[in-house]
């Protein structure tokens, strides 16, 4: 019986893993001198409140912070936003953390993050939107990014929230037999608790660090 439980058990796992899904990325575009509005859920009686941080700095500038609509029960959640404006071309990464102020933002309870693309210049307005994407515990999901590490940078993760774990890495090199071919990097994770989690992946060379990073990847999570 014992036996048969274990390989019922072994199937399910190599059956997760090949089924993996391929993790949505939060990312939007916008030109320069256009505006871009962020909306997220708040509930300020608890406390709570999300705080926005913007890299890297002078792509995305202005932010102005209101509230958009307010429930009419007390207590309710509303809904908050924050009004920017693009100043330069480039690729800007917006990091959301859900804290209170007087305990501040290392004890955040939520998180959510988006890139965002400036490219050319236009007048007008853009939604900005957060891709969330679903999970469940024991489930798996990957991520694959390409590059070059001939060049010196390559790309480094971190977690914000504790819903996932790294289970796999592989690097695919590039079979075209060209000099200086960006390689395919494919990362597993797999689900291992409930709640939001966010994985951002920052491009840069190790000895810069990563304040110095030219490109940005976000992938929100929930764990179900």
């Amino acid at each position: 019986m014992k036996r048969s439980v274990l390989i019922v058990m072994i199937l399910f796992m190599f059956s997760a893993l090949a089924l993996s899904m391929e993790l949505k990325e939060s990312v939007n575009s916008m030109k320069v001198s256009q505006l871009a509005v962020l909306e997220i859920s708040e509930n300020p009686t608890t406390g709570y409140l999300w705080h926005i941080f913007a890299q890297p700095e002078g792509v995305l500038r202005n932010f102005l912070e209101e509230y958009m609509s307010t429930g009419t029960i007390p207590g309710a959640p509303s809904t908050k936003g924050w009004i920017m404006t693009a100043a330069s071309e480039g690729k800007a990464l917006l990091t959301l953390k859900l804290f209170r102020d007087w305990e501040g933002e290392k004890k955040s309870i939520d998180f959510r993050a988006l890139t965002v693309d400036v490219a050319g210049e236009e007048k007008g307005q853009v939604d900005l939107k957060i891709v969330i994407n679903e999970m469940s515990i024991g489930s798996t999901a990957i991520v694959t990014l390409e590059e070059n590490a001939s060049t010196g940078y390559t790309w480094e993760y971190g977690f914000l929230g504790d819903g996932l774990q790294e289970i796999k890495k592989e690097i695919i090199p590039d079979s075209s037999g060209r000099v200086g071919a960006p390689a395919k990097v494919i990362w597993t994770f797999q689900a291992v608790g409930e709640g939001n989690t966010t994985v951002v992946f920052k491009y840069f060379r190790s000895w810069e660090g990563e304040a110095s990073a030219v490109d940005y990847r976000a992938f929100n999570v929930a764990v179900r």
